[in-house]
């Protein structure tokens, strides 16, 4: 199992976008967190939140990797910039349909539980790219490939299960030739679909199929009516 270590240098840091999205979730929920701790319960987890927070996260830390040395207002003067760029202004309530926020003030205007947090996210960034670090990208691997086998299996099941409920208005119309070639061809993708599910290792969807001591024919693992 291979290891890749970054090493952060001060006047210019390269690192892997996937880390830098990894390290950007870690500032978001401590983000919440003390938020939370603050009164605040607005703030979402990171795969709730919207695009556009994620998007400032995954900036603060950028910037962060760029400026080691910046002061915390630096930051924070930053993240106001991003804001008033992307059209948002001062407003006393956070509303992102009509892009306001009440932060978008100069630092030290910001209530002292505003400020530790610029100065909380600068902390994790730092902590998480001291060398050496080092990410585990074989575990990253594993992972990223679980996920596209559900999705593949998924797909597949639904695939049959639309497949099949088309298959039934077919043969409940008026028979011909043309139709019976349709049936026949919607079946031949119903199938093939199922010996999809067994390349990714899904229970066989046709448990006869392969038996010939027997004539029986029952339904399929999933229950289609074919």
């Amino acid at each position: 199992m291979a290891y890749y270590p970054f090493f952060i240098n001060l006047k210019y840091q390269i690192m892997n976008e996937s880390m830098i999205i990894y390290v950007a979730i870690v500032c978001h929920q401590a983000n919440k967190a003390w938020c939370e701790a603050n009164g605040d319960d607005s703030q979402s987890d990171w795969f709730e939140a919207p695009k556009w927070q994620q998007d400032s996260a995954i900036k603060g830390v950028q910037f962060r990797l760029e400026n080691p040395r910046a002061g915390h207002e630096a930051q924070h003067n930053n993240w106001v910039k991003d804001k008033l760029d992307d059209g948002w202004e001062w407003g006393e309530v956070k509303d992102p349909g009509a892009k306001t926020h009440p932060c978008i003030v100069t630092f030290d205007k910001l209530p002292v539980f505003q400020q530790k947090k610029d100065l909380l996210f600068a902390s994790i960034v730092d902590s998480l790219v001291q060398e050496p670090f080092h990410f585990n990208f074989e575990d990253q691997r594993i992972i990223d490939q679980e996920e596209a086998h559900r999705k593949d299996v998924k797909a597949d099941k639904l695939l049959r299960v639309g497949l099949d409920a088309q298959l039934q208005n077919i043969k409940g119309c008026h028979g011909s030739r043309e139709r019976s070639l349709a049936i026949t061809k919607v079946q031949e993708a119903i199938m093939w679909l199922g010996m999809d599910l067994k390349r990714l290792n899904e229970p066989n969807p046709y448990p006869n199929s392969y038996n010939p001591s027997n004539a029986k024919i029952e339904p399929t693992a999933d229950n289609l009516k074919l």
